[in-house]
């Protein structure tokens, strides 16, 4: 069986036009607009710790100031904080987020793009003026808990920045760009498997902590404002919904991400492409199906190229940020006119925020904890490495001592020997 050779990923470029104007909007130079402000509330405003809401928030929200919307992020270090000055709409991003601090005439509206069932069993749903859900699947759950208007609002692509400028020699025919969050992931084994018969890259974070194949080549993080010339030098880019995803069918970024950038991707389901008009998107189950599905993609050039083609035509006219924006802009009109009807926030929410908070706190506490403990016991174990090792260098000097105290010894005694015979 053949076993690729493992080679260097090619070089990446990174789009620093765009992101200059995402960083203008993390820092809030784009807050206010005529039609009101929409903070996005997300797990984090770093771009650079890799988590997918922020960027899914700034995809949108880069589109929404078209249509005359102020937009800025409302990370999770200030969900305890009454935004100032009010915002007219904030759209949740992350379902552990609590309302209570939100002013009452604050639109508020949650955009359910995973952790479907998590959402469904909030007891405060219906303190939001709307819901947004990224599959059909997911809104039919939402809708038997929820008393409002459930839209289906899939995330989509950023087409200034997923565009190839130029084309790209593909160079490497299979790649991955999922990240490591902690728990084992299937594609790990998948991509192994694939890896004996075909080159794949696999590009993400905290790859360190992976068990890495030898047959892959890894090449950890990659800049997000770089993936389209990652997308751009692949032929097919492996995804892996996780199962709270792939049960809704709520599908990642880098599906449409791959496609607008002439990739193909294969997925683990085909639970909600064929709403999203990409029933021809490749699907496997397993190791073997995977490497099935790829290597027979790999074979038809021509015909890849195609399906490629057939892909981007519909990302390009049905999923980018742009349109999401035209969208959602009477949903976010409508929100705005129910929440001007709320006259107050309940104060067991205002409470449960602060008590959160204070979790958050312990919890961080806590890690920040257990980090030092393992960094000392990393230390220790370094420490009684080098004393191993310190004791066989020790040993072997006392060794070699012995071996040449014992030849001065012999000599020694040799001259005594020859004195005595001189001396008799």
């Amino acid at each position: 069986m053949h076993v690729p050779v493992k080679a260097s990923p090619p070089s990446v470029t990174v789009r620093d036009d765009q992101a200059a104007l995402y960083a203008e909007m993390v820092n809030g130079h784009h807050a206010d607009g005529h039609k009101g402000r929409v903070i996005f509330c997300v797990s984090t405003s770093d771009l650079d710790e890799g988590k997918g809401d922020p960027y899914v928030a700034l995809g949108l929200a880069k589109f929404l100031i078209d249509h005359g919307w102020g937009v800025s992020l409302w990370p999770r270090s200030r969900w305890h904080e009454t935004p100032s000055p009010m915002p007219t709409t904030a759209i949740v991003m992350v379902e552990s987020f609590i309302p209570g601090m939100l002013p009452a005439h604050t639109a508020t509206i949650a955009w359910i793009r995973n952790w479907a069932s998590a959402w469904a069993e909030l007891p405060y749903l219906d303190e939001f003026d709307g819901v947004w859900c990224s599959s059909q699947a997911s809104a039919d759950v939402i809708a038997e808990r929820y008393a409002g208007d459930v839209a289906v609002v899939p995330i989509g692509v950023d087409l200034e920045l997923f565009t190839l400028e130029q084309p790209l020699p593909r160079s490497m025919p299979v790649i991955t760009t999922a990240n490591f969050w902690g728990a084992e992931r299937g594609i790990q084994t998948a991509l192994t498997e694939l890896s004996r018969s075909t080159p794949v890259t696999w590009f993400g974070s905290n790859g360190e902590h992976l068990v890495r194949s030898s047959t892959i080549a890894h090449a950890d993080k990659v800049p997000f404002f770089g993936l389209p010339s990652v997308y751009g030098q692949s032929l097919l880019v492996i995804d892996d919904l996780i199962d709270a995803a792939r049960v809704y069918g709520n599908h990642n970024s880098r599906l449409y991400e791959a496609i607008a950038c002439g990739a193909v991707p294969i997925t683990n389901t085909d639970r909600g492409l064929d709403e999203l008009g990409l029933s021809e998107v490749p699907t496997y189950s397993d190791e073997a199906s995977l490497a099935a599905v790829a290597n027979a993609l790999l074979a038809d050039r021509p015909a890849l190229a195609t399906l490629s083609e057939r892909l981007r035509s519909v990302v390009t006219e049905r999923h980018s940020y742009r349109s999401r924006a035209e969208q959602v802009s009477p949903l976010l009109d409508a929100a705005v006119v129910r929440a001007s009807h709320r006259e107050s926030r309940s104060a067991l929410l205002a409470w449960s925020t602060a008590e959160r908070k204070r979790l958050q706190d312990a919890e961080a506490l806590r890690d920040g904890h257990l980090i030092t403990v393992r960094r000392l016991e990393r230390e220790i174990s370094r420490i009684e490495r080098e004393l191993v090792d310190l004791r066989r260098e020790r040993d072997a000097l006392v060794r070699e001592l012995q071996v040449i105290r014992g030849s001065r010894l012999q000599r020694a005694a040799l001259k005594a020997s020859e004195v005595i015979g001189r001396v008799r």
